[in-house]
C-alpha cells in the first residue's frame, strides 16, 4: 500500500510569524499604473514588483517601520534633555523613600505623594522668580517629552550614605540642588527626614547658606507624619505642608543671592524679600518662627542679607547703620532661638566687628563691640566643632583672626601704644588664620581669599612694627614681602571665580589690591 504523501511543514522563523500576525487579503495581486511611463507595477501578497524590479513586501514594510521608529527616537534624543540646562538654578526632586520594619528603603504611595507635592511646591515658588532669574525643577512625575533621565530613589541606610549618593546623582543631572528624604514608618507617627545635597557651581563663594540648609536636622529635625497620607496639604499633616513650602521659599531666596548679576545689591534685596516672606509664612501658619520649624535659619538668612547690604558700596553711608542694626536684631533672634547655631553666632559677631571697625583706631577700645565679637566667635567655633562642621569652623576662625588683628591695631593707636599686648594679639590672629586654612575646601575661593587677606593684614601690621624698631630693616622687609604674598593669594582667589562680586568688590578691590601695592612700596623703601 502506497504511503500517503508527506505533508509540508508549516514555515517557521520570524518572517513567517510576523506574516501570520498581519491581516490576510482575499486577493493575491493588485496591478496599477503609476505616473507617466511607470508601467507594470504589481503589488503581490508577498512581493512588490515594479517593472523588472522585485522587492519582497514584508521586509519593505518592516524597514519603513524601523526607519520611522529610528527617526522618532533620534528626534526624541535631540529635543528632550537628559541633563538640566546650564545657566539656570537646577533643582531636582528625587523619589522619597520609606524605611520599613526590615530597615530597607523602598517607595510607597505615601512617599510618592510627598515627592510629588514637594515638586509642585518648589516649581510654583521658582515660577515666581523674576524673569531674569531662571530656574528649572525636575521630578519623575514629568512626562517623557520633558526629560529623558530618571532621577529615582536616593538609597542609603544612613544620612551620610544618602548624601553621597544624592550628590553623585545631582552631578549626573547637572542639578544644583537635590532634594530627597526618607519616611521612617517604624514608629507612630512616622518620622520624615527631608534632606538636600547642594551642588552649587559657585560653591567657591559659599559662606555657609547651602551648608546650613542641607543639614537634615536644620529645619526642625525629623517631622512627625500621620500615615497613610491622603493629602499632604490637609490639616492632619499641616507641618508637612509648612515644611515643604519653607524649603521651596528658602531655595528660591538663595537663588537670588548666588546669581551672577551685575547689580549685587538688587540681588540681595530680592533674596531678602523672599526670606521675609518665609518668616511671614511661618508666623501665619504656625504662630511664630521657632527652632522646631526652621525659624532660626530664616532669621539668620534675613540677618545675613541686611549685613551684606550694610557693607555693599552701593548702600549710602547714611543707611549703613540701620542695616547693621537690623542685621544685629535678626541674628540675635536666631541665636536666641538656637544658642548652638554656629553661623548665626558668627554673623552676630560680624555685626559687632563691623561697628568696632567703623570707630577711629584710637577710640576703638573704648566701646565693647570687639569684646562681644571675640566672645561670640569663640562660641561659634565651639558650636561648629560640636556639629563637626568644618566650613562653619573655618569661617569663625577667619573672622576671629580679623578681630584679633583689629584689636592689635587699637592697642597700637593708643597715646601710649601697648606693643607687647599688640604682638600677642597678632600671634593669636595668625594662629586662627592658619587653623582656618587647614579647614577650607579647595573650591571655597571666597573663604580662601578672606583668610589670605587676614594673613596679609597680620603680616603687614607686624612689618610696620618692625620697621619702627631700630636695626630691624631686614626682618621688616621679609615681613612686608610675606604680606605681599598673602595679598596676592587673596587676589588669585578672586581670579578663580570672577563671578563672585562680593569677593572682588569688597575684599580684593577694597583691601587686597591696594594693600599689596602699599606693602610692596614699603618693602622697597627699606634698605636691603
Amino acid at each position: 500500500m502506497a504511503n500517503p504523501p508527506e505533508q509540508a511543514k508549516p514555515p517557521t522563523g520570524w518572517r513567517a510569524r510576523l506574516r501570520s500576525w498581519l491581516p490576510h487579503r482575499s486577493a493575491d495581486v493588485i496591478i496599477a499604473n503609476v505616473g507617466a511611463g511607470a508601467q507594470d507595477v504589481v503589488v503581490g501578497k508577498n512581493i512588490l514588483r515594479i517593472g523588472t524590479l522585485v522587492i519582497p513586501a514584508l521586509p519593505a514594510v518592516i524597514a519603513l517601520i524601523l526607519t520611522l521608529v529610528s527617526a522618532a527616537g533620534g528626534l526624541w534624543l535631540y529635543l528632550v534633555p537628559a541633563t538640566m540646562p546650564d545657566g539656570y538654578v537646577n533643582i531636582a526632586i528625587a523619589n522619597f523613600g520609606v524605611v520599613g520594619a526590615d530597615g530597607r528603603i523602598r517607595t510607597s504611595k505615601d512617599s510618592d505623594l510627598i515627592g510629588r507635592t514637594l515638586f509642585a511646591t518648589v516649581r510654583d515658588e521658582v515660577q515666581r522668580l523674576a524673569p531674569d532669574y531662571r530656574g528649572q525643577v525636575w521630578h519623575d512625575s514629568m512626562n517623557l517629552l520633558q526629560k529623558r533621565r530618571t532621577i529615582g530613589l536616593i538609597a542609603g541606610e544612613t544620612p551620610a550614605l544618602r548624601a553621597i549618593n544624592a550628590c553623585a546623582e545631582a552631578a549626573k543631572l547637572n542639578a544644583n540642588i537635590m532634594v530627597y528624604g526618607v519616611l521612617d514608618t517604624r514608629s507612630t507617627p512616622a518620622q520624615l527626614s527631608m534632606e538636600l545635597c547642594a551642588r552649587n557651581p559657585n560653591r567657591d563663594r559659599d559662606t555657609g547658606n547651602f551648608d546650613e540648609l542641607q543639614q537634615f536636622d536644620r529645619l526642625g529635625g525629623p517631622l512627625a507624619v500621620t500615615v497613610p497620607l491622603q493629602d499632604v496639604q490637609g490639616s492632619v499633616n499641616a507641618p508637612l505642608r509648612v515644611r515643604t513650602t519653607l524649603v521651596a521659599k528658602l531655595i528660591t531666596g538663595l537663588r537670588y543671592e548666588l546669581a551672577d548679576a551685575p547689580n549685587y545689591a538688587t540681588n540681595l534685596r530680592k533674596a531678602l524679600a523672599v526670606f521675609n516672606d518665609a518668616l511671614a509664612y511661618l508666623n501665619q501658619e504656625e504662630g511664630a518662627a521657632s527652632i522646631d520649624n526652621g525659624g532660626d535659619l530664616v532669621y539668620a538668612l534675613i540677618g545675613r542679607e541686611h549685613f551684606l547690604l550694610a557693607q555693599d558700596p552701593s548702600t549710602p553711608a547714611s543707611d549703613a547703620p540701620a542695616e547693621f542694626e537690623t542685621a544685629r536684631t535678626a541674628y540675635a533672634r536666631a541665636v536666641e532661638l538656637n544658642p548652638q547655631f554656629g553661623r548665626a553666632l558668627t554673623g552676630l559677631a560680624g555685626v559687632y566687628f563691623s561697628q568696632a571697625q567703623a570707630r577711629p583706631a584710637n577710640t576703638r577700645l573704648q566701646g565693647n563691640e570687639l569684646t562681644q565679637a571675640l566672645g561670640l566667635y569663640t562660641r561659634a567655633i565651639a558650636a561648629a566643632q560640636a556639629r563637626a562642621d568644618q566650613s562653619a569652623e573655618a569661617e569663625a576662625r577667619v573672622a576671629m583672626a580679623l578681630a584679633e588683628r583689629l584689636y592689635a591695631e587699637g592697642l597700637l593707636a593708643q597715646a601710649a601704644p601697648d606693643t607687647s599686648a599688640a604682638a600677642a594679639a597678632l600671634n593669636r590672629a595668625d594662629a586662627q588664620a592658619h587653623a582656618a586654612g587647614a579647614l577650607i575646601q579647595p573650591e571655597q575661593n571666597r573663604l580662601r581669599g578672606v583668610a589670605a587677606m587676614a594673613r596679609g593684614l597680620v603680616a603687614h601690621q607686624r612689618a610696620q612694627m618692625l620697621a619702627r624698631a631700630n636695626g630691624q630693616n631686614t626682618a621688616a622687609r621679609a615681613m612686608f614681602q610675606q604680606a605681599v604674598d598673602a595679598y596676592q593669594q587673596c587676589i588669585a582667589s578672586s581670579q578663580a571665580d570672577p563671578g563672585d562680586l562680593f569677593l572682588k568688590r569688597q575684599i580684593v578691590d577694597f583691601t587686597c589690591q591696594p594693600l599689596a601695592k602699599s606693602a610692596a612700596a614699603a618693602r622697597d623703601r627699606l634698605a636691603p
